[in-house]
This record gives C-alpha cells, sequence and structure tokens, in this order.
C-alpha cells in the first residue's frame, strides 16, 4: 500500500539531521505554548465567583481542581495537532529538502515557500483545526456513547483537514500557492490518504511528538507517487 510505503520512507530517514532539528525546535517550543496554556488555566481558577455557603464553595473549589486537569488534556488532545504544526510548520521546509535531496534529487522542488506564505499556511491550518474541533466537540461528546463514533468524526474531520494542509505545504514547493490548491484538488485521494495517517500518528502517544516531521516526509512521498503516476498521462 502506497502510505505504509511512504511511511516506512519517512521512518527510515528519521535520523537525518534536519528532521532532528525540526523535531526539537517543535518540542521545545510546543512545550512552552501549552505550558503558558496550564499556567493561565491556573490562574483563572481564584476568578470563579463565590456563592457564600461555606460547603457549597468548598465543592466547586474541589470540583475545578479535579476538572482542571481533564480540562486541560481535553485541550492538549484537540489542539496538540494545531500546536506542533504551527511551530514545526516554518521549519518543515528543511525536511522536505531532506527527503528530496536523497529521494526526489531530479524532481525537487523549484522554490521555497516565502515567509508570508509559511506564515499563511501556519495559521490557517491552525484556525482550521482549533474552530473545527471545537465546533465538532459537543458531537464528540454525544457520540461517546457509540463507542467509536468519536473517534471516527475525529478522523474524518482531522484527516481532510491535515491532508489538506499538508498536501499544499510540498505542493507550494512545485507551484504558486494557488496552484497549489488546485494540485491538491486534482490529487485529494492521495491528500486524504496522507491526512488519515497524520491524524492516526497524533493519536499515538509518543509518535505524536514527531507527527508533524513524519508526516510532511510521508506526504512528500505520497505528492512525487501522485505526480509521478498523472504526468505521463497530461
Amino acid at each position: 500500500m502506497m502510505m505504509i510505503r511512504a511511511m516506512g520512507l519517512a521512518l527510515n530517514q528519521l535520523g537525518d539531521p534536519a528532521f532532528r532539528r525540526v523535531i526539537i525546535l517543535g518540542l521545545g517550543l510546543s512545550a512552552l505554548v501549552f505550558a503558558a496554556i496550564l499556567a493561565g488555566m491556573i490562574a483563572l481558577l481564584p476568578l470563579i465567583p463565590e456563592s457564600g455557603i461555606g460547603w457549597l464553595d468548598s465543592a466547586m473549589d474541589w470540583l475545578a481542581g479535579l476538572g482542571l486537569p481533564i480540562l486541560f488534556l481535553l485541550v492538549l488532545w484537540l489542539l496538540f495537532p494545531a500546536v506542533m504544526t504551527t511551530i514545526t510548520s516554518f521549519f518543515l521546509d528543511d525536511v522536505v529538502d531532506a527527503v528530496e535531496a536523497k529521494h526526489y534529487p531530479q524532481a525537487a522542488g523549484w522554490r521555497r515557500s516565502p515567509l508570508i506564505e509559511a506564515i499563511w499556511l501556519a495559521v490557517r491550518l491552525s484556525v482550521l483545526i482549533i474552530v473545527v474541533n471545537m465546533v465538532a466537540l459537543p458531537f464528540y461528546l454525544a457520540l461517546l456513547f457509540t463507542g467509536f463514533g468519536t473517534l471516527i468524526l475525529y478522523l474524518a474531520l482531522n484527516s481532510y483537514l491535515l491532508g489538506r494542509e499538508y498536501f499544499e505545504m510540498v505542493a507550494v514547493r512545485h507551484a504558486s500557492l494557488r496552484d497549489a490548491g488546485r494540485l491538491r484538488k486534482s490529487r485529494r485521494d492521495r491528500a486524504l490518504m496522507g491526512g488519515l495517517g497524520i491524524a492516526l500518528l497524533f493519536m499515538i502517544p509518543l509518535v505524536n511528538l514527531i507527527a508533524p516531521v513524519l508526516g510532511i516526509a510521508m506526504m512528500v512521498h505520497l505528492f512525487h507517487a501522485s505526480r509521478a503516476q498523472q504526468e505521463p498521462a497530461l
């Protein structure tokens, strides 16, 4: 299967210095972001209004303290892909360079994404993931009783979003931003396939820490595989 082959190639190159550098930067900066989020949540606890009834206020304090870790874990689960991807996306050109230099030297991208393009792609992905998952939160909760409904909905939404954005991150190395969107639409099956792989990576503990780097490397292979199949027919 093409996605399995792409993932295998990405894993085999995990020791590349470019991969290691981006992983270290992404992990360090993401940890700072979530530490700031946790600190903000803790700082907001004293602002919960009191009723003046001793036992009720004590119960509310206890519930707030108990709910904080759960709420933080939920925020971490929902926002980690967006935060990690946003941060690492500023450095992913180095990963794409390393993959194309090793596997596709004759078909490497002819342009590097200008800073404004990289910022736009990163911010767009973050906003989409955050907004879509927050809007879907009531549906996630409602589907919990089904056993697999929440997982299926999460994978469906995030496979599309991650596939779309990661594919275009690779495609902009070979075309303008507008043409990259057209390329993605013409190869939406590969983009969705890659997005599913990336969404699954984000769900695996510890592996999710390197998911953006593995994901973009895998998407490079999927992009070039689809390009090789379609170009002769053009």
